[in-house]
């Protein structure tokens, strides 16, 4: 029979318990939010890259991005930001904010285009000064009724200007 001491069961779930709060800070596995001012809440999924901005989603069909999902582009500050749909499958409404998560530009029901030259024209949005770019499905109950000068709600472990300042590119 094996037996083991109090003290090295201890040791045994202070590490257990050390690797779970490490696992659960990467950003692969944590779990991100965002929430709206009449309380509704989404699931985020983050675009920190370049690839991942320039991915967007981008070749995604509607059932793989359901009405309670987001995808949120992180930049490490404010810029001009204007975004553009080429291969997408479904309508979105695009949502520009502020340092602060306050929507500075909504571009609702933006129009999908299944190709990158097929006509028509790839809509382009107008161009915004925001740090922060949301993406959902066009009419979801989260983006549906929000408004210039909204303020959203960023929920993980990690906050969101901690994840921008690691987007800042190296120089």
């Amino acid at each position: 029979m094996i037996t083991i001491s109090q003290k090295s069961l201890k040791l045994i779930k202070n590490l257990f318990i050390l690797v779970w709060i490490l696992g659960s800070c990467a950003y692969g596995f944590e779990h991100f939010q965002m929430k709206n001012t009449n309380g509704t809440i989404i699931e985020l999924r983050l675009a920190l890259t370049k690839a991942e901005h320039t991915q967007g989603l981008s070749g995604l069909k509607p059932q793989q991005f359901s009405d309670s999902q987001g995808l949120l582009f992180v930049n490490s500050e404010m810029g001009q930001r204007r975004f553009w749909m080429p291969d997408t499958y479904f309508n979105l409404d695009i949502i520009f904010l502020d340092k602060d998560l306050k929507i500075v530009g909504i571009e609702k029901n933006v129009p999908a285009h299944p190709g990158k030259h097929e006509p028509p024209t790839i809509y382009k949005t107008e161009t915004y000064l925001a740090q922060f770019i949301l993406e959902t499905k066009a009419g979801s109950a989260f983006s549906k009724n929000l408004k210039i000068n909204d303020q959203l709600k960023f929920i993980g472990l990690t906050s969101l200007s901690e994840i921008a300042l690691k987007t800042r590119p190296r120089l």
